[in-house]
């Protein structure tokens, strides 16, 4: 039986997966959602056989979820391109951004009270990987915005 920390881990993997696959059909929705669950057994199951502490299994699979969201957002616009205004998207990439940056923290909490400064590298990593994303997103999307005003008064 699974502790709760690595409990509400997998939840909010399966949570973030039910998000990116939403309003897409149900056959492949249920297909990824089941390949997400086979992939969090085996990794939990695995750990937990080798004597991984908890917490540790429920960091490394929050690290997973968060370095696999820009591959989940691809995954999704092949499957069927996002729809909506700009802002949507936006919103979708700031809450990515978010997420990054709250694993992060976890990970330097973590590895402060543990005295793992590999663990609080990861997460200072993950923290700029998220102001980048937050930069980036930022300039693209205002780089849109002039595009339109352009097109629209030439």
């Amino acid at each position: 039986m699974r502790t709760p920390p690595t409990r509400r881990a997998a939840h909010l993997a399966i949570w973030w997966a039910r998000c990116y696959t939403r309003r897409l059909p149900d056959p492949v929705a249920e297909r990824r959602l089941g390949e997400l669950r086979s992939d969090l057994h085996d990794h939990i199951t695995d750990d937990q056989a080798r004597g991984t502490a908890d917490w540790r299994i429920a960091l490394s699979v929050m690290s997973r979820m968060a370095r696999g969201l820009p591959a989940d957002a691809v995954w999704r616009s092949r499957i069927r391109p996002w729809t909506g205004d700009v802002l949507k998207s936006f919103a979708a990439i700031l809450a990515a951004g978010l997420a990054l940056a709250a694993v992060g923290v976890l990970a330097i909490l973590y590895g402060s009270g543990d005295d793992s400064p590999g663990l609080v590298l990861i997460g200072i990593l993950l923290i700029i990987g998220a102001f980048i994303i937050g930069v980036r997103t930022g300039h693209r999307r205002g780089r849109s915005v002039d595009h339109r005003r352009n097109t629209r008064h030439p």
